[in-house]
């Protein structure tokens, strides 16, 4: 039989790779998109930046849609880096997501196999395995896709890092370099922290593998050159951490300079790093990790137990209708969109792995596991600790992220499990008592599931235990109810339990017909194949399907334009056009000659009014926490995980004041209630520029006579000691007449400062990054901006000469402005960013002379040890 050419396995793999993906995604393929809610707002945060890119044909760097102004590069940013730019083109391009992420997660994992020598027919199994983890569609459903591109390059940083020290460290640390570069790129600092560990963990077992082999030297010499590989993939993608590292000082990641809290009851000031309840928002319960081989071990998704329909039928009549609308899940997080489930099938396969694999380093994927999983519940002492005193650990919510090891672990070693099972023996007596003992603990967990897992949360059994002393003559009626919810947990519970163990069964029949020589090999690899498959393809079902009817699934044109005009919006476009006569005729001469087809009139509108105008809208319907304002107007809200710590505690101490007295205001039905509220109640809203409030999306809004406007003089200026002072004094000072500032900056005010009541101050242009206006006063003046104090960009010009400006009312900018008649510029100017951009091109260039140098160095290699057998074959004359 003629032999397959070697690269036939890795265009198959390749091939099922994008079948399987196309499959279950199919419609992405018939005109619908994934209805993925972050990628909504984040739609709707990053409409200004997208706009002017097509407008100027440049990143603006800042957008004042969302959170009164905020750099638009931690929103979305043309990458700089020429790598990354080919790796979007082909996966994000040509094969479009989501259906590209999960092939690249596949090839990815299929690589790392490659680098531990497994069979190529056997990498697509574990390939599978990875990609179609519910991790990963679980993300992709829910919008996270930077995530999940992080992701999926995870197991090439792995597999070029043991190849490196295996194999070949030229060849091994070109594939780093280039993993290396794609993963920072991709932008998610969050799994880059976590990978750390396992990277840790194997560059510690290879340094003991080779001290024992006393080739110290081989093993200094192979990590240089890898360290040099990984500061060279750095390299291109130095824009996004410089500027990320920047921005996280100023974010609520980065320390206070208050050290007082909203209520006066704690000391703030070592904050440093998210709060501790919240990282662990949602962290697991200690059970809740058995999910990874159980599905349903706490109820899978956040739902109702009346979606299980056969479980439900066993509840006595009288308790069924508060049983059915009960949370379905049990566990410990704040909320939950499915289980982080690996597969039972690749469990056993993990287990058989960590018994029978006799390389070491296996110890490095289990040491860094286990460490995940610890780090994966909420209650973990060892969680505390690392939150107290690991460095950074605090920067991330969200700790149960770090089981991405496990996710990698699983099918790694299980595969590699395998691959030796293909290659030689095993101990029949030791695999069977494996199998044996495994699925026994399973079985346990069936008959004796009180006995190992809780089934009510623990916010449950606080709320049961309040209600008994509460009404202790109702003890026997809440237990009922109580042990109804028990039994039907239990239930849905053990189904999942005997679906692990069948499949489990499955995967054991499979390895006993194969190593009793009942199967051939290629039926084999087939058969675990298909089981790997169907275990997790049925899970990932349950919580993402393909049917267009349900909410997973939305048209391609209203997942582009994910928000429409709203009765208020499009009332707030008819004011502005109403008032401003230059902006209804550039509009209306906009759409002349233009179709009105697919909202396309009313975008170019909410663009042009956006450019043409500058305040502000607060929605009253969940401000901070959507970005469908941001859509359309700049909002004072938005939908971001890295706020301004600034503006965050403004939003604490001020903003959420001034909110319930307008919605309390807006209750009183009262015009002149509401119109002194405006005026004397939210002076905060007011320096802000709140031009508008929206109380209900299908009303018109109010309209704000008091707001501030773009800029104003002050009367006065007022010094405070510190931060403290700063903010409380927003409580009782009107920022039209005094502006507030720390003594810090008392250099920059005039000290024989008067308020001259003729000076003015008009906005003349607005741009995102460019603000300009003409100004006229008598003698110096103190003007005031409602624009958002960020000093690591923001520059002044006066008449074009660079002038200092200062922090004023906590957040806004302020300048003094000389006599007479001036022109005052704004424009953001990061030096960060343009100095990592050329730090960012010059890496592409280093590291394509990096690919072309090692290829042509291999290629010679190879050449010489050809030539050199050829004349050892040759016969002597």
């Amino acid at each position: 039989m003629k032999k397959l050419p070697s690269f036939l396995p890795h265009l198959v793999a390749i091939s099922i790779f994008i079948s399987l993906s196309a499959i279950y995604f199919a419609p992405q393929f018939n005109g619908y998109s994934l209805n993925q809610s972050d990628i909504s707002q984040f739609i709707g945060m990053s409409k200004e930046i997208v706009d002017y890119r097509q407008m100027e044909n440049i990143d603006p760097l800042w957008t004042n849609s969302a959170f009164c102004g905020m750099p638009a590069y931690q929103i979305s940013m043309n990458s700089t880096n020429s790598l990354s730019a080919v790796e979007s083109f082909i996966f994000f391009n040509i094969l479009k997501s989501p259906f590209s992420y999960l092939v690249l997660a596949m090839v990815c994992f299929y690589i790392l196999l490659i680098c531990f020598e497994v069979d190529p027919w056997l990498s697509i199994v574990g390939a599978i395995a990875f990609g179609f983890s519910t991790i990963l569609i679980l993300y992709l459903g829910g919008g996270h896709n930077t995530k999940v591109h992080a992701i999926a390059f995870i197991p090439g940083i792995i597999g070029s890092l043991v190849y490196a020290y295996r194999k070949n460290h030229r060849i091994g640390g070109l594939l780093l370099c280039v993993f290396i570069c794609l993963h920072l790129s991709a932008n998610h600092i969050q799994e880059t922290y976590y990978l750390l560990f396992l990277i840790l963990a194997i560059v510690l077992f290879e340094l003991y593998k080779f001290y024992a082999e006393r080739r110290l030297v081989s093993f200094m010499r192979i990590s240089t050159f890898l360290l040099l590989s990984t500061i060279l993939g750095i390299i291109p993608t130095t824009a996004n951490m410089l500027l990320t590292n920047e921005y996280g000082k100023y974010t609520n990641r980065g320390k206070s300079d208050l050290t007082i809290s909203v209520n006066q009851s704690n000391d703030n000031s070592e904050m440093k790093g998210l709060e501790r309840n919240y990282i662990k928002e949602y962290s697991l319960g200690y059970g809740e990790v058995w999910s990874l081989a159980i599905p349903n071990v706490k109820g899978g998704a956040a739902g109702r137990l009346g979606d299980f329909k056969g479980e439900i039928d066993d509840v006595s009549p009288e308790y069924r209708s508060n049983v059915e609308n009960t949370l379905s899940y049990w566990g410990e997080q704040y909320s939950t969109g499915g289980a982080f489930y690996f597969g039972a099938t690749i469990f056993l396969l993990f287990v058989l792995g960590m018994v029978f694999i006799k390389d070491r380093l296996k110890w490095a994927f289990f040491a860094s596991s286990i460490l995940a999983v610890l780090l994966s519940w909420k209650y973990s002492p060892i969680l505390d600790f690392f939150i107290n005193h690991v460095p950074l650990f605090n920067k991330f919510r969200d700790t149960k992220m770090m089981l991405i090891l496990v996710q990698l672990s699983f099918p790694l070693l299980g595969l590699l499990f395998l691959n030796d099972l293909i290659k030689a023996p095993v101990n029949k007596k030791k695999l069977f008592y494996t199998i044996g003992a495994t699925i026994g603990i399973f079985a346990l967990f069936y008959l004796l599931p009180s006995l190992w897992f809780n089934f009510l949360s623990t916010n449950e059994e606080m709320v049961f235990n309040k209600q008994i002393t509460q009404y202790p003559q109702a003890f026997e009626q809440i237990n009922q109810f109580k042990s109804e919810i028990e039994k039907i947990r239990i239930a849905i519970f053990r189904a999942d339990v005997i679906r692990s163990i069948f499949f489990m069964i499955l995967i054991s029949g499979s390895i006993i017909l194969f190593i009793q020589k009942k199967i051939k090999q290629h039926i084999f690899i087939l058969s675990i194949g298909i089981l790997v498959l169907i275990d997790l393809w049925m899970v990932n079902k349950r919580y993402l399907n393909n049917d267009t009817r349900s909410h997973h699934w939305v048209k391609t044109i209203d997942k582009n334009m994910p928000f429409k005009p709203t009765v208020a919006d499009i009332e707030i476009l008819k004011s502005e056009m109403a008032e401003n006569s230059t902006l209804n005729k550039t509009i209306n001469q906009k759409i002349a000659n233009i179709p009105d087809v697919e909202f396309k009139h009313l975008n170019i509108a909410f663009s042009t009014l956006n450019f043409e105008t500058d305040y502000r809208v607060l929605n009253l319907e969940n401000p901070f926490i959507s970005a469908s304002t941001s859509y359309f107007h700049k909002s004072l809200g938005g939908y971001h995980g890295a706020k301004l710590k600034r503006y965050e505690e403004l939003i604490v101490f001020r903003i959420n004041k001034e909110y319930e007295m307008l919605v309390n205001a807006l209750k009183s039905n009262n015009d002149t209630i509401i119109n002194n509220t405006l005026r004397n109640k939210i002076p905060t809203l007011n320096m802000l520029n709140t031009k508008y409030i929206i109380y209900n999306n299908e009303y018109a809004p109010i309209k704000n006579p008091y707001a501030n406007g773009p800029a104003w003089i002050a009367k006065e200026v007022r010094f405070v000691k510190d931060a403290n002072e700063e903010i409380e004094s927003l409580d009782s000072t009107n920022p039209l007449t005094t502006a507030v500032a720390e003594k810090t900056f008392k250099s920059l005010v005039p000290s024989d400062l008067k308020f001259d009541s003729s000076a003015t101050i008009k906005q003349k242009k607005y741009s995102p990054n460019h603000l300009i206006y003409d100004t006229y006063s008598n003698q110096p003046q103190v003007a005031v901006f409602s624009e958002i104090y960020y000093k690591d960009g923001w520059n002044a010009y006066v008449d074009g000469k660079i002038t200092n400006h200062f922090r004023v009312d906590y957040v806004l900018r302020a300048m003094t402005i000389p006599a007479g008649k001036h022109i005052v510029e704004f424009k953001f100017e990061p030096k960060t960013y343009y100095l990592s951009k050329k730090i960012s091109y010059a890496g592409s260039v280093l590291i394509v002379l990096f690919i072309l140098s090692v290829s042509a160095y291999e290629i010679i290699e190879r050449n010489k040890i050809k030539v050199k057998i050829r004349k050892e074959q040759k016969p002597n004359a």
